[in-house]
């Protein structure tokens, strides 16, 4: 059965009414309910598709989802790569799939004011598909991958329209295996590798 999605403004109108307020208390399981608001209304990121091309062989698809203070951010700037400061409560979240659109691991970011400066209060986190936290907070090479696009506020466009170079890839991900569809993109498109 093909899931409906809802257009992103509508989801936004919906997610600023319905999602509580993001508190300096907020914990792994307090963001998973918030990640699942989104899951269920399929929230998608502006500029992004449900089940749109991966990096790694083990999650070769992906799905962005954001919230209304996201969507916002986005809009006013006018895209995705034009957006120097996300609005405080803007969570980011992507679903990580297999070939077989299963999901395989969920990632996700969210503005909390007075977290950390110096990484733009970003808090990191990643689960498993059930909701079980692996990481939450600082974290580190979540942190270092996403400062490559720190003029966009730690915010990656989804493919094409921004990539990472080979070399970057392996130093994140070196014990895994590269999408060779990802790897093709790179090479139809270079204008498009992050420097």
């Amino acid at each position: 059965m093909k899931k409906a999605l809802f257009h992103p403004v509508t989801a936004a109108i919906l997610l600023s009414v319905t999602m509580p307020a993001l508190a300096a208390d907020l914990t792994p399981e307090t963001l998973w309910r918030q990640i699942q608001t989104l899951q269920k209304t399929h929230a998608i990121m502006p500029e992004s598709t449900p089940y749109q091309l991966g990096s790694r062989t083990v999650d070769p698809l992906t799905t962005d989802l954001a919230n209304g203070p996201a969507i916002r951010s986005i809009q006013q700037a006018g895209g995705l790569t034009k957006v120097h400061r996300y609005r405080d409560g803007s969570l980011l979240v992507k679903e990580n799939y297999n070939l077989q659109k299963q999901l395989v691991g969920v990632t996700a970011m969210v503005k909390v004011a007075g977290f950390d400066a110096s990484d733009r209060n970003w808090v990191m986190a990643a689960y498993k598909p059930s909701g079980v936290p692996i990481s939450f907070g600082k974290v580190g090479s979540c942190i270092a991958c996403h400062a490559l696009v720190r003029t966009q506020d730690f915010v990656f466009a989804p493919p094409p329209q921004q990539l990472l170079p080979v070399a970057t890839w392996k130093a994140f991900f070196p014990k895994q295996e590269m999408n060779p569809k990802y790897v093709a993109l790179l090479k139809k498109y270079p204008q498009h590798v992050v420097p």
